[in-house]
């Protein structure tokens, strides 16, 4: 089913950027789109079917964090689409997704359940955790293009794949809002995190993680801080997004279960 999924966004992204490059009469625009659509529902299916077989969420393994990863991805650009009318170049989400679901299927057989005696405030540190991992991600993505959209009017160029990027105002719209809903949500997750970490009994082992989860966490605030301020220009805020990317990436590789 993973393959399918990975499969199914895979041509996603293809159709997309075909119809991008060489319009067509013959081809269907949104063909794409619906594809990543389609794609998102059926893996949905999987990891709800997953998470009810096994009795567990679908985050207990290095592979299971990267199918949530690149389901709340995609998930996150449907609601973009839909309830803003924002909506991110399809086959650059649809490429993420296949990247993560692709390399989860090669990840299969390392799963394992949490134990019954598991946290519950665990569970929400973690889906919170993922939720804001996914929002950083969404927001890079968006200040990718950004930055393209903004060269190209500083190079007077209309015309080509710069055409069809959203405008400027959207964009930096939209930027703030993700990543103001990435603060919230990885505050929240830090802050459960920090609270484990200097009561439970795994304390000094979750510290890197957790020093690298809080320095996004401060990196972010002060990025959107500034940006809401006005005291850096969108450009710069999409850059200080894309450097975001660094401790966040690293944070989440910390976070990886490790097989048991």
């Amino acid at each position: 089913m993973q393959m399918v999924c990975a499969f199914i966004f895979l041509v996603s992204a293809a159709w997309d950027w075909q119809v991008k490059t060489t319009p067509t009469p013959h081809r269907v625009p949104a063909g794409g789109l619906w594809l990543l659509r389609a794609g998102w529902i059926l893996l949905t299916v999987y990891l709800a079917a997953d998470g009810l077989t096994r009795n567990t969420l679908p985050v207990d393994s290095s592979a299971g964090m990267l199918l949530a990863i690149g389901w709340g991805l995609a998930g996150l650009a449907i609601f973009l689409d839909l309830t803003f009318e924002h909506r991110l170049p399809v086959w650059v989400i649809s490429s993420a997704t296949t990247a993560c679901v692709f390399t989860a299927s090669r990840l299969g057989g390392e799963t394992h359940a949490f134990a019954s005696s598991v946290k519950p405030l665990i569970l929400l540190h973690i889906g919170a955790a993922i939720l804001a991992y996914c929002l950083l991600a969404a927001q890079a993505l968006n200040a990718l293009a950004y930055l393209l959209q903004d060269r190209a009017l500083a190079q007077r160029k209309f015309g080509g794949i710069y055409g069809l990027l959203p405008s400027l105002v959207p964009m930096d719209k939209i930027g703030a809002n993700l990543m103001g809903a990435a603060v919230w949500m990885l505050g929240l997750s830090v802050v459960i995190g920090a609270v484990d970490a200097f009561t439970g009994a795994a304390g000094l082992v979750n510290f890197p993680k957790l020093v690298m989860a809080t320095a996004t966490l401060l990196l972010a605030i002060m990025l959107i801080m500034l940006r809401r301020r006005s005291a850096i220009s969108g450009a710069a805020f999409a850059r200080g997004s894309l450097w975001l990317l660094l401790p966040a990436l690293l944070a989440l590789w910390l976070s990886l279960p490790a097989p048991r």
